[in-house]
């Protein structure tokens, strides 16, 4: 069937009726306006659902190796120790408002100064031994520090000694603020660490701070401390490295300093290792005469006896004080002192028994003064005599004539004398 359209006459306006679609325009925008409802309902589930993800991506978790530190807009966020952040779960908005910082405080790093030793091709640091030196000392290429200046004997001035020397120091990082705040750190490649970052300027720093250490402590040890690698000489070199740190506010702190290896230049080897033996040669016949002197003393006065000595020795005590020290004194000293009193006693008494001798004497020689001493000498003669196995007399000459002595030392060539005792008798 078909349709016809009426049309107002021109110049009128349509009527309800003589308008087109009226119902179905009416339906369109209500479908529209639906559209758009749900559209926006879903938008703002999306929205919501963003929010909810982004405020949620700033949950973060600090390992319980690690310290954080939160910049907000590039400050830190918080106030004193509230600026850092412990182990556990913690929240920060997401970049670019807040940026969390982890700092891996318990991490031990371990850097080795090779400053000052001698210089070597990667061959030589693939052996197990040393190489000779094949030439002299190269003060700018080879590394070396100085020892204490030791006054030799007989010579003019000071002597300081070279020694080659390799270094480690083990640290880690103590206050993360401090570290940030003094440490530059680059900006971090994907997958680097902080430290990683900050190992450019870091490392540097602490060679030079630890070489400046290591120079100012070595030289107030001589070389014998520094080669025998006395373990005070690292500590004072980490004392002195934790102090220049700390001044700088670092943020750092330093474990431990190890020497792991010192030696003297390999130019002057024989000759150190000669000087060495001497050394050691003398110090060990030092040992030996101390020992030998406390021994000896041990055995002739007693364990007391060096003290006693070195108070016997003190020109101001009296002869009481004296005796009492010398009755401290044990073992071989008292047989002596014994020995000594005995002959003492012995010489003493027979001194009075030829004073009394002689005084019983002394009458007859103012009667008979000729007769006494003619018989005292016939008594010494008699005594002397006595005691001699050959006696040989020989008068005087006539006429003021001499006469012409001859002694047979042995009558009979081959018969030996017989040897004899301490006593006289002969030896069995």
């Amino acid at each position: 069937m078909a349709h016809t359209h009426e049309h107002p006459p021109a110049g009128e306006p349509p009527t309800e009726a003589q308008r087109p679609g009226f119902d179905q325009l009416d339906a369109a925008g209500q479908s529209l306006t639906n559209a758009l409802r749900v559209s926006f309902a879903i938008l703002k589930v999306i929205m919501i659902l963003l929010v909810v993800l982004f405020a949620f991506s700033g949950i973060f978790r600090v390992q319980p190796d690690e310290e954080a530190v939160v910049l907000r807009f590039g400050l830190f966020r918080g106030e004193g120790e509230d600026r850092i952040l412990r182990p556990g779960l913690r929240f920060a908005f997401p970049e670019p408002i807040e940026e969390v910082i982890r700092i891996p405080v318990q991490r031990v790093q371990t850097l080795p100064i090779d400053t000052f030793w001698y210089f070597e091709t990667e061959q030589d640091r693939l052996r197990q031994t040393q190489r000779p030196a094949t030439g002299p000392l190269n003060p700018l290429r080879d590394g070396y520090s100085l020892t204490r200046n030791d006054r030799q004997t007989d010579l003019e001035g000071t002597d300081y000694n070279i020694v080659h020397s390799r270094w480690s120091i083990t640290y880690r990082i103590r206050s993360p603020i401090a570290f940030f705040e003094s440490i530059y750190i680059r900006s971090r490649e994907p997958g680097e660490d902080l430290l990683e970052a900050a190992a450019e300027t870091l490392e540097p720093l602490l060679n030079s701070l630890a070489s400046n250490a290591i120079v100012g402590t070595m030289v107030h040890y001589s070389i014998d401390d520094a080669v025998r690698s006395r373990a005070d000489i690292a500590t004072d070199v980490q004392y002195a490295l934790q102090r220049k740190l700390d001044a700088l506010g670092s943020g750092i702190v330093v474990d431990a300093v190890r020497a792991d290896r010192i030696i003297w230049p390999r130019q002057v080897d024989n000759a150190f290792q000669a000087s060495n033996r001497a050394r050691q040669e003398s110090e060990q016949a030092r040992i030996d005469a101390a020992s030998y002197k406390e021994r000896l003393l041990t055995d002739v006065g007693g364990p007391l006896a060096e003290d006693v000595l070195r108070k016997l020795r003190d020109s101001d005590m009296s002869d009481q004080e004296q005796e009492q020290q010398i009755r401290l004194l044990s073992g071989q000293v008292q047989s002596k002192i014994a020995d000594a009193r005995t002959y003492r006693m012995r010489v003493v008494e027979e001194a009075k028994a030829n004073a009394e001798y002689l005084q019983a004497l002394l009458p007859e020689y103012r009667k008979r003064p000729q007769l006494v001493l003619q018989q005292l000498y016939q008594d010494a003669v008699q005594q002397v005599l006595g005691d001699a196995d050959e006696k040989i007399v020989i008068q005087p000459g006539r006429d003021g004539k001499t006469r012409e002595v001859r002694v047979l030392i042995n009558r009979d060539p081959q018969v030996r004398r017989q040897p004899t005792d301490e006593q006289g008798a002969p030896r069995r």
